[in-house]
């Protein structure tokens, strides 16, 4: 005997035709939605930007991180 797994919307009940992923509270989570409800999803919705945000990093330390790295690579004078 066969099963078939069949999604319904989160909202209301129907048929789901698209699965959401997103994350929240630092959690990944899945929502199904109907048609109906997908659209009203993506009505003010945009594309996240690629990258890091700008200040995301702490520029001293990236700044001391290279000064350290750059001594390292320096090869020391020889005294005579």
């Amino acid at each position: 005997m066969a099963e078939a797994t069949v999604l319904v919307c989160d909202v209301c009940g129907k048929p789901a035709t698209e699965s959401v992923t997103f994350r929240a509270n630092g959690r990944n989570r899945v929502k199904d939605f109907c048609a109906m409800h997908l659209a009203s999803l993506l009505e003010g919705s945009r594309a996240p930007k690629r990258g890091r945000r700008p200040g995301s990093v702490n520029s001293s330390a990236r700044k001391s991180t290279a000064k350290r790295t750059a001594a390292r690579r320096r090869p020391k004078a020889k005294a005579k």
